[in-house]
């Protein structure tokens, strides 16, 4: 049931995933420009060396075709223009007359260097493309239903809730046996699951670890008119024997999701709980005591007025934070809840109820991706999967450093070196493959966070008037990284040394992050004011406190408009060098999202899955992380 080819990508390639995969994980972990931009450099770092990160970085004909152009006409160059034309080869450089936007043509090793992270990075179109509700059209998802969506929501719930359904009737069909729940991982505010409910008519298993959410979720469900304003509330406590896979995780992914906005975004506000009245019945239900701690079920039943309007689906909000992906006591639970410990008959690989489950995520955050991914092979219950990630940063890495024998560390401040809970069997990456690929030196696909956090990064979306303030936010704070280096308040950065990183000794006790985080935005106005407001923050922190108060007092506007005028040639370079950041970047989450389709691939092997591959679900305009991975069970 799936396409012919089971990913996304250009044509050259002509169906060969093999070989695409092959040159995907070769270029990525022996090119030593694309790791420096991918993991190896840092904004911060920008201007705090002689000569800057800037001159040391990039090839030297590279800086001078840049030098002779304008911004913007370089980032179309990057992102849109066709370079099919320009020659690639050095001895066809100097073609007579040839000549781009009124000066030379980019050299060959750039052009190279630009098709190669097109033709690796995947396919983001949707065939056919997505509609979208022209101006004063509405949605296909009712009002009610949709309250609380912003217009990205509302595209993606709306195309990913009837590809959902499709693709659970094709499962059924399939597998000659009904869908009966869909699980929602993560389901925030539900607005993915009150929509196929109510539309489709699933029935669906909304899990959330953050009782706020479910119970503004909830209270949308009242507005839906999907639940009633009665109250009825039953408790009852149950003990479960099932056992479970082991979890010798921790909770980092959970707990770096708190980080995270609600899928609606800002304006997702929590329900006040006095407000919500629909009929609840709360289960708690123990699992292996540390496995599965505590889970709240309350089930929504469709209002009476609602009964002679057709089937509706159903909806059970399961409050739990997930660690591992296994699933069953919660699917067996809402299935019979009346189920006590010695009811439960469920056993490795087989299960007494009848339930079918499809597990779906919208824009799950780090972890909690891996561990839907992880569900279809761990819960006899879950026979498909389709799962759309995001927040690639608060992934946690199964591996240690990248210990790469070539010059790419070279403008590795410490900082970089150091991962985020490195060894987590849980991290990335997720396939045996991934893991085990040999390269020069080392061995085993990792990226630190500053490569992830660049591949969430959406550049064919820059508008002119976008791009230009945070390239603004960039250059105002490597500028005032220098000024700190310049001034004592920092002390100047140590470039990691190849030998120590490769042993694992990351430390650098001087080095104590400043974390300025959100300013208004009216200081962005000029740098003085910025830099005035971002020392003042930093110094009502007890840590920083001491030397920004004295920085406060003694750096005058006079001092602070001299380093923009010394830097001033500055502020275009960082602003290349973070679109390249960007534009590499999509390679990076190629690997990231290849890895966890890998990983089912290899299930296939021992014949537990029949099927997977990845598709584009979304207009990549309207929501940039639009990457479906797919599973189906044998």
């Amino acid at each position: 049931m799936g396409p012919a080819v089971p990913l996304p990508l250009s044509d050259e390639w002509d169906d060969d995933v093999d070989s695409y995969i092959d040159a995907l994980l070769s270029f990525a972990t022996t090119t030593p420009l694309f790791l420096n931009l991918c993991g190896g450099v840092h904004i911060l770092d920008f201007l705090t060396s002689d000569p800057d990160l800037y001159t040391t970085l990039l090839p030297e004909d590279w800086r001078r075709f840049f030098d002779q152009h304008e911004l913007y006409d370089i980032l179309d160059l990057l992102l849109k223009e066709d370079v099919a034309h320009f020659p690639v080869e050095e001895d066809n450089h100097t073609i007579k007359g040839s000549s781009w936007k009124n000066g030379p043509p980019p050299p060959p090793s750039l052009v190279r260097y630009i098709r190669d992270i097109r033709r690796l990075s995947l396919k983001r179109k949707v065939t056919p493309p997505p509609t979208r509700p022209s101006s004063g059209q509405a949605s296909a998802i009712p009002r009610r239903v949709a309250v609380g969506m912003k217009s990205k929501k509302l595209h993606e719930v709306e195309h990913f809730s009837k590809y959902v359904d499709s693709f659970a009737t094709n499962v059924s069909q399939t597998r000659d046996e009904p869908v009966t729940h869909i699980v929602d991982f993560g389901s925030g505010q539900n607005y993915l699951g009150r929509t196929l409910a109510h539309s489709y008519n699933r029935h669906i298993i909304a899990i959330e670890r953050r009782h706020a959410y479910i119970q503004g979720a909830r209270g949308m469900d009242v507005h839906a008119k999907m639940a009633e304003k009665k109250v009825n509330v039953v408790k009852k406590r149950m003990q479960s024997n099932a056992n479970g896979p082991d979890d010798d995780g921790d909770d980092a992914s959970a707990q770096a999701c708190e980080s995270c906005p609600p899928q609606g975004g800002e304006e997702d506000k929590q329900q006040n709980e006095d407000d919500v009245t629909v009929f609840k019945v709360f289960s708690e239900l123990d699992i292996n005591q540390d496995d599965l701690p505590s889970i709240v079920n309350t089930s929504t039943h469709k209002p009476k007025e609602e009964e002679n309007r057709g089937p509706r689906g159903a909806m059970d909000y399961i409050e739990h934070e997930i660690k591992d992906g296994y699933l069953e006591p919660i699917i067996q639970h809402v299935v019979d809840p009346t189920k006590t410990e010695g009811d439960s008959t469920e056993t490795h690989g087989e299960t007494s109820n009848d339930a079918r489950v499809v597990v779906v995520s919208l824009h799950s955050c780090g972890n909690l991706l891996h561990h839907g991914v992880r569900s279809l092979v761990l819960n006899p219950s879950v026979v498909a999967i389709a799962m759309v990630g995001c927040c690639y940063n608060l992934m946690t890495e199964r591996l240690g450093p990248a210990t790469y024998e070539l010059p790419v560390l070279r403008h590795m401040h410490q900082r970089l070196a150091v991962g985020a809970n490195e060894n987590d069997p849980h991290g990335f990456p997720m396939s045996s493959m991934f893991e085990q690929y040999a390269y020069p030196g080392g061995k085993g696909i990792t990226f630190n966070i500053t490569a992830r956090m660049m591949a969430v990064q959406a550049p064919y979306n820059w508008s002119v008037e976008e791009s230009r303030n945070f390239f603004t936010r960039h250059y105002y704070r490597a500028l005032l990284q220098r000024i700190f280096v310049d001034r004592g308040t920092v002390p100047r950065p140590k470039l990691a040394n190849l030998d120590a990183l490769i042993g694992g000794d990351n430390n650098n006790d001087d080095d104590e992050p400043l974390i300025i985080g959100t300013l208004r935005k009216t200081v962005y106005e000029t740098f003085p004011t910025y830099a005035k407001a971002a020392i003042a923050k930093l110094a009502k922190n007890p840590v920083h406190s001491e030397k920004m108060t004295r920085l406060n007092n003694e750096i005058t506007t006079e001092d602070l408009e001299k380093y923009v005028a010394d830097y001033a040639y500055a502020k275009k370079n960082l602003s290349l060098v973070w679109t390249l950041m960007a534009f590499s970047s999509a390679v990076v989450e190629a690997i990231i999202v290849i890895d966890r389709w890998q990983f089912l691939r290899e299930h296939m092997a021992s014949g537990l899955v029949r099927e997977c591959w990845i598709e584009p679900v979304f207009d990549y305009a309207e929501s940039p992380r639009n990457l479906v991975v797919i599973g189906i069970k044998n």
